[in-house]
Parts: C-alpha cells; structure tokens; sequence
C-alpha cells in the first residue's frame, strides 16, 4: 500500500481532511460525510475520479502517458486515436459518432469533421495566431497588428474595426453597420467615459468613477439617471443606488458574512428582504423573501451537486453522470453523448431537440410543430437563430454581441440584403460582459446592472424608466417591467430564448427552469462545476459566461480564503515564500487588506498586491509561492501596472 500524507484544514465551522501520496498527489478530499477519491497508475497519473456517490470517472494511458480513452460517470466512453507525436487525429464517440481534425506542422488545427458531414477549417499567421476560420455558415477573418491584437473582423459580409491606445486598451470600435463606440480611460485602464451612435442617430453617453481600488462608485448616464456604489473595506458591495432626475428609482443594500456569502439583500425602496442560506460546502441552497415560512426557494444539493427544489430533495429523479430524468413537471431523454433530446411536459407537450456533429445545438422542435433552428461560426458564436418564417442575424465583438438585425428566413438572398434595417439594435458593453447601452432606430437606451454584471434596468433618453427585471436564484426572471426580452441577456453571457424558454450561453443552453444546462459540459472534468449539467455553485458570487466553467478566479479566491487560517504556508508547488525577504506581518497584512486581487490564467495562481508589494498565492494547495516588492530585502516598488499589463492576468476584487 502506498505511503499516505495526511493534511486537515479547518475554522470554527468546516474542517477538510485531504490525503496524499508520497509525491505530493491528491487522493482524497473528505468533508463531513462526502468523499472524493482519486487514483494513480504506477507512474503517478491520474487514473480515475470517483465521485461523492462512488460513481467513477475513468481515464486509460498509452505508454506514454496520453489519454486513448474517457469512461464517464455514466459509462459514456470515448476513445482517442493519436498521432506518433501525441495529437489527436480522431475522437470515436458514442453512438457510432466521431470527429476527425487534421492539423499542420506545428500542430494547430487545420480541419475538424464531424459524423454528420459538417466541417470547420482554421488558417494561422506565422506568429501561430488564428487569422481565418470557416464552416459551411460563416467566414470569420481577422487582421491584426505587428502586436497580434486585431484591429478589423469579418463576419462574412460585415466587419468590425478596432483601434488601441499606447497602452494597448482599445479605444474605438466601428463597424460596416454604422456603429461607433469611442472609449476613454485613466492611467489604470479604468472606462471613465463610453460614447456610441449609429449613423445619424444622437449619441449615447456614459461616465464614470472610481474608487482606489478600481471599482465603479458612480455612472452617469442621459436623462439624468446616476447610478451609484458603496462598497465595504474588503470590496464587497454594501449599497446600490439608481436615481433619475434626482428622484430614486432603485436603491438595494447588500449583508455578507465572513465567508463572503450574500446573506441578505434590502429593497429599501419597498422593505423587502431577500435572505439566503448556504450549506457547509458554500453552495447556495436556499433563499426567503420576508422571512415567510411558506416563502421559500431552495436550491438543494445532493452529495455530488444534482439541485433539487425541495428541501428534503424528493422532487427529482437523476441518473447516472447527474442527468436530470424527471421533474414535477416533466420528464427528459437523452441521446448518446447526454444531450437533451426530448422534454415531455406532464400535459403531455413534447419539445425536441437536435444537434450539429460538433455539438452545438441545431434545432428546436416546440409542442405545436414549429420549429426554431440555429447556426453558428466555429468559435461556437451564435449568428442566426430562424423561428415563424423570420431570422434573427447576429453580429458579434469578440465575444459579446455587437449588433443584431431581422430578415426573412431561408431567403435565397444575401441576408444583408434582405435585412430589416429598420431592426437594427447596436450593443454596447463594458469591457467583459455586461451590457451599458441599446441603440435602436427608435433611441438609445441605458442598461443598469447589479454587482454580479446581470442587468436589471433600462432607462430612455429622457430618463424613463422602460424595464427592470429580478432573477431568482436559478436565474428566472419572476418580475419584469417592460417587454421581458427587451433587454435578453441574464447572467453573464446569457441571452434568453423567449421562443423556447432557454438561455444560449455561448457553448451549451442553460434551463432556467431546471437550474442545469442541457449537455454535459464539453470541457468535461475541467469545468469545474458543481455536475456536468451543473451551473455555479452560488449564483450570489459566480457566473459561467461560456457555458464552460465557474469563473475560476473567483473560485480560487473562494477556496483560499475558506482555508486561510492567518497562519501562512508555504505552496508545495515551486513554493519559496522567504526567497526576497519580506516579513510575515507585512505579507498576512497584504493577503488580509489587499488593495486589489488577481487571477493568473495560464498558472491559476492568485496575486494580491498592495501598494508596491506583490504577495503570489498557488492554485494549486492555496499556499503562498513568493512574495515581493517595496517591502522585501531588495525594497524595489513594483507598479500595479506590471501586472494589468499582462493579457494572462485578470482583476477579480
């Protein structure tokens, strides 16, 4: 039997026991009575995951040491074929289905295709940056600077143009259907002022504020509508408050505890209160308006993450890999490789879906026999969606939506030819995915959101309120204002689907309903989710804009603060926390009153820094790896910017 480390981490409510190999690997990590295991082969690699309910996730090696097969927790294989050199040449998935990807020299993907006969093709630059990719809907070029950011798109017909301050930030943005966004920043790259307009139209505006920490304490928008934060002395929202013309429109205040979990929320306008409970595990589980018995949303979780929405978890039926079979309402089928494929309603409407090789969902069959169907580009951006004889055509930025427009569906002609320009709606958002602006043909509108980036009003020009919407904690919107999909977008990287009552999350379709997506997560065990069809743990703190995986830095601050004790702990992975000399005090001081937080995204690692100094934390065990600057033996003050100006690195508090 192999020799085996024990480590405990605990506080006043929670202790984690985890073991390990003589080598440092994780074997198990065990909390109250839920366990994870892992095992290794003889080379110490990973060989399988078995989950809380001894479900087992299995992976088979070649000699090598690459991945030739996945069993799933729900015995859904896949098995690779690999070239001499380790690049996978073929994928044998369930059902007799595959993908095959042919590549170059350097190894890049030049090809995929898929077992239905669709196609996706990727040409490079010399640098080894993608400069052109196609499939039988879309072709998408980019042209970039000597610095390879791109500064014009195309998107079949339409382009983008994009243009870059000395720093690097971008500073305009234009595009073949008149839009015109101008940005303005300080020394920090913070947004102090958004302009749009469309062609002709009148301009929208936008400024704002900050705090010393970067974060936004006021916006001001046309119509005299300011919105406005405050914030606590470790950077969590405490209040929002939205006025127009001088008079309040919205005004919430925000409770958290030590674990930086949203325990309550105030309407102060109306004195409602919205309170949320949390399960040892930090999952949201529940939340109560008024303190009403009988009044309670829960979001309970079973042992290996499955929601139920009852607190004694009857009212549901999961099978293996946590694929939701049955509702109160309704019951589910799946295909295959887990996708959904068939909801029959308890009244006995049936709803149908279908999806493309490469997985992406192609079409929706809804109860009455019409259909609505979609396409996409390769990078997985929606740029149609066909429902009753009309198209919605989308055009994207990067990776939010820039523009959208109407067109007759199936028309023999070019869709820009046939486009309803009079439907024409430009986008505009902060830097990331939250939404600031409409423009339409009829006027610009502003879109105020909460502090997790989820909209929640809309404001014309004159300062009218013209929307609002609350999310529960599934993310339905139980109270709008307005037309409910005047503003589609929920949480981040969400657009809602009145038509099928689904919201396109860039990679997968979320159910609000249901609180899962409708696949398992393509990335697979990577994700990180609370199951493969899961969401976020905490839709409170976390989002998913991809449809992928919790934003991971907020997920690594989590677990760090959850096991920092005040003691500090050398990372034992490449760990030298004394190598430059800084005393403990000082670094304690900067992991408890950090002026701002980091995530790196190639290494996971956290950076907190304050004023000068750099203190870097492991993804990895949470224990610190180095720390430096002002404060060191060396005393060389390290400038924020040494680290903004890395595209790896993101600001996460």
């Amino acid at each position: 039997m192999p020799m085996m480390i024990l480590f405990f981490a605990k506080d006043n409510h929670t202790q984690v026991a985890f073991d390990y190999t003589i080598l440092g690997s994780l074997t198990s990590r065990k909390q109250g009575s839920k366990q994870v295991q892992f095992t290794y082969d003889t080379e110490e690699q990973l060989s399988a995951v078995i989950n809380e309910k001894g479900e087992a996730y299995i992976f088979e090696r070649d000699t090598k040491g690459n991945i030739i097969k996945e069993i799933g927790f729900d015995d859904m294989e896949k098995s690779y074929e690999r070239s001499l050199a380790g690049i996978v040449q073929r994928i044998q998935r369930p059902g007799n289905r595959w993908t095959a990807y042919q590549h170059d020299a350097l190894g890049n993907v030049i090809r995929s295709d898929y077992y239905d006969g669709t196609w996706e093709t990727f040409s490079y630059d010399k640098n080894g940056a993608l400069q052109e990719t196609e499939n039988e809907h879309i072709t998408v070029k980019l042209e970039r600077d000597p610095s390879g950011q791109v500064i014009k798109e195309w998107q079949n017909d339409h382009w983008i143009a994009s243009s870059y301050d000395e720093l690097g930030n971008r500073s305009q943005i234009t595009s073949s259907l008149g839009a015109k966004i101008d940005v303005t920043r300080n020394e920090l790259g913070n947004v102090l002022q958004m302009t749009a307009s469309r062609s002709e139209q009148a301009q929208w505006t936008a400024s704002m504020q900050y705090n010393e920490l970067g974060q936004e304490i006021e916006r001001i928008l046309p119509g005299d509508v300011i919105s406005k934060w405050q914030y606590d002395i470790t950077g969590r929202p405490t209040h929002h408050r939205v006025s127009s013309q001088s008079r309040d429109t919205r005004r919430r205040a925000y409770n958290w505890d030590v674990n930086h979990q949203l325990r309550s929320m105030v309407n102060e306008l109306t004195g409602v209160k919205v309170t949320y409970g949390y399960d040892e595990f930090s999952n949201l589980v529940w939340a109560n308006q008024d303190s009403r018995q009988f009044d309670f949303l829960y979001r309970s979780v079973d042992d290996v993450g499955n929601l139920y929405e009852t607190k004694d978890k009857k009212d549901r039926v999961y099978g293996a890999g946590s694929r939701l079979l049955e509702t109160k309402d309704a019951k589910f089928s799946y295909d295959e490789e887990g996708n959904l494929v068939e909801k029959v309603e308890h009244n006995g409407d049936t709803w149908k879906y279908e999806y493309y090789g490469n997985g992406m969902m192609a079409k929706v069959i809804k109860p009455d026999m019409t259909e609505v169907t979609f396409k996409y580009d390769t990078l997985g951006r929606r740029i149609e969606k066909c429902s009753e004889g009309r198209a919605t055509h989308f055009v994207w930025d990067g990776n939010t939506i820039l523009h959208e427009y109407l067109s007759q569906a199936n028309s023999v002609e070019n869709a820009s030819q046939t486009a309803d320009l009079d439907s024409l709606v430009t986008w505009v958002f902060n830097d990331g995915f939250v939404p600031s602006a409409k423009i339409t043909s009829e006027g610009n509108y502003s879109i105020i959101s909460d502090y997790l980036g989820t909209p929640v009003e809309a404001y014309d020009e004159q300062g009218h309120k013209v929307w609002s919407a609350e999310l529960d904690v599934y993310g339905r919107v139980n109270e709008f204002t307005g037309e409910k999909d005047f503003i589609p977008f929920r949480y981040q990287g969400q657009y809602e689907d009145v038509e099928i009552g689904l919201y396109y999350n860039r990679f997968r379709y979320y159910d609000p309903e249901q609180g899962n997506y409708t696949q398992v997560d393509p990335i697979g065990l990577a994700g990180g989710n609370p199951t493969l069809y899961g969401y976020v743990s905490d839709s409170n703190r976390f989002v998913d804009p991809f449809g992928l995986s919790e934003c991971k830095g907020a997920k690594r601050l989590e677990k760090f603060r959850k096991n920092f004790t005040g003691d500090l702990k050398e990372s034992r992975f490449n760990g030298h926390m004394d190598k430059h000399g800084m005393n403990h005090d000082v670094i304690k001081d900067i992991l408890d009153n950090p002026d701002n937080i980091f995530y790196h995204k190639n290494n996971n690692h956290l950076l907190f820094y304050k004023d000068g100094d750099v203190v870097v934390v492991s993804g990895k065990d949470s224990g610190i790896i180095t720390a430096y600057g002002k404060s060191d033996a060396a005393g060389v003050y390290k400038d924020i910017k040494s680290i903004t100006d890395k595209p790896a690195i993101t600001q996460i508090e």
